[in-house]
């Protein structure tokens, strides 16, 4: 009994003393951090900092491209030569909800001519025949099925201007799903080229 009478006490004291100790006036202190590089990122630069990486050729912190490595293309870059290259088919940002821009600023940048509209008409059958028709009757074997698939060269559909295809394409319309992930710029302008001539009854 005498002992836990002088133990309770002692442990009293203890716990002030370290509480007392561990609270300070000042707010410069920002106490203990448990493994901080766990939480805090550390921010490469992607070619050399003070630190060379010691991991990669020559001190990168970003790896060099394995040989034979081909890059995707860069769509404000020119296609062809002379009077056919195409300029500027950019990297599309118009919103999804903006059709009404893409119908008043885009024009086909690609050459109407009878090469891009093969290519058209083997991408369209290779991405749209199956709902839309091979003769974009909107009679498609799934539009059949999925319904309210238009016809291009009814009402309407059949005016759609290149700015109005390119961006129902690129972010869907309705029922359409996009298809902007699926295809490059050059290969929705030659849709387009094709939707064109569908619009007028093949």
């Amino acid at each position: 009994m005498i002992r836990i009478r002088h133990t309770i006490p002692a442990l009293v004291f203890a716990v002030v003393t370290v509480m007392g100790l561990s609270c300070t006036s000042s707010h410069d202190n920002t106490g203990m951090e448990y493994a901080p590089n766990m939480y805090d990122p550390v921010g490469y630069e992607p070619y050399k900092q003070l630190e060379p990486n010691k991991i990669n050729p020559n001190g990168l912190n970003m790896r060099i491209p394995a040989r034979g490595t081909v890059a995707r293309p860069n769509y404000h870059t020119i296609f062809g030569t002379g009077d056919s290259a195409v300029r500027d088919l950019m990297i599309y940002n118009i919103p999804k909800d903006s059709i009404a821009i893409a119908e008043q600023v885009l024009r086909n940048p690609i050459p109407l001519n009878d090469k891009t509209l093969e290519e058209g008409k083997i991408l369209y059958s290779r991405y749209c025949t199956h709902c839309h028709g091979e003769a974009g009757k909107g009679d498609g074997l799934v539009g059949q099925v999925y319904k309210g698939v238009p016809n291009y060269s009814v009402g309407d559909y059949a005016t759609m201007n290149d700015g109005h295809i390119y961006h129902v394409i690129t972010h869907g319309k309705g029922r359409m799903w996009p298809h902007g992930s699926q295809m490059t710029p050059e290969e929705r302008w030659k849709i387009v080229h094709y939707v064109h001539k569908l619009q007028q009854g093949g």
